[in-house]
């Protein structure tokens, strides 16, 4: 019996350690490290959804480029004839030119998110600005212009953060409310599910051309090719974060002047 509670004891502090270990260093530092107070103070380059008046969304994919989904991604696209942004990481760009320079080139939208994928929220100014900087420069070597949109990994911001991207005139890209955590690999059904049943007029779509799952397609994948057709049906238009940006100024105009 006390060999018995011994086991029982080991697989507990085992199954605790996993869970602590994936619920503090991967995506649910997101949670942990959003700062409303931020958030306020930055309202006019922060950006979570688009116009709601309108049956736009925007899909976004992080953490890429990555030289086995990107491309399967990109064919989904132009299969489907839109647009994504593509918030993108600068050391996986190091070994991806090629990949990089055909999202330009079939009109995809390029964002920043940072150069080794760092939580913000843990770095002084200087590591920010050099992580932010040298992904713009990169890609501007590589497509000849800089990106205009920044995406926290994790979702962590600080003021350092945003001060830096307030002065490269940047906005600001997080989303709205709907992650379905493809990242995690919780199944195709699920993504699918997880999209369209909180999918909104001005819906921004988290989604990541990466994963550390190597299978010949991953679940999110899987999950596009059956999604895409779904929201067309409901009537959505898919259109680029910038594109979003804009529409969304537009109607903020037009109430004012009303």
């Amino acid at each position: 019996m006390k060999k018995i509670i011994i086991q029982f004891s080991i697989a507990l502090i085992l199954i605790t350690g996993i869970y602590v270990y994936k619920y503090s260093n991967e995506k649910d530092l997101e949670v942990l490290s959003i700062n409303q107070d931020i958030v306020n103070d930055y309202e006019d380059i922060i950006i979570k959804h688009g116009n709601e008046d309108e049956k736009i969304i925007a899909l976004t994919f992080d953490d890429g480029p990555d030289k086995d989904f990107t491309p399967q991604v990109l064919d989904i696209l132009k299969k489907n004839d839109i647009k994504a942004t593509f918030f993108v990481v600068g050391e996986n760009v190091e070994w991806n030119h090629e990949i990089l320079k055909r999202q330009h080139e079939e009109g995809h939208e390029i964002g920043n998110h940072t150069f080794t994928h760092i939580n913000v929220s843990k770095k002084g100014y200087d590591d920010i600005y050099n992580e932010i900087n040298k992904t713009q420069q990169l890609v501007k070597d590589i497509i000849g212009e800089e990106p205009k949109l920044f995406r926290p990994p994790y979702r962590a911001i600080s003021k350092a953060m945003c001060n830096i991207v307030k002065e490269e005139d940047m906005n600001i890209v997080l989303w709205s409310n709907l992650d379905p955590r493809d990242w995690s690999n919780p199944g195709v059904s699920y993504i699918v599910d997880t999209i369209t049943s909180k999918v909104q007029n001005g819906t921004i779509i988290l989604l990541h051309d990466y994963n550390n799952l190597r299978n010949k397609k991953s679940q999110t994948i899987q999950a596009l090719e059956i999604v895409i057709p779904k929201l067309k049906e409901m009537g959505y238009k898919f259109v680029t974060v910038s594109e979003l940006i804009e529409n969304l100024d537009k109607n903020q105009t037009m109430q004012k002047q009303e």
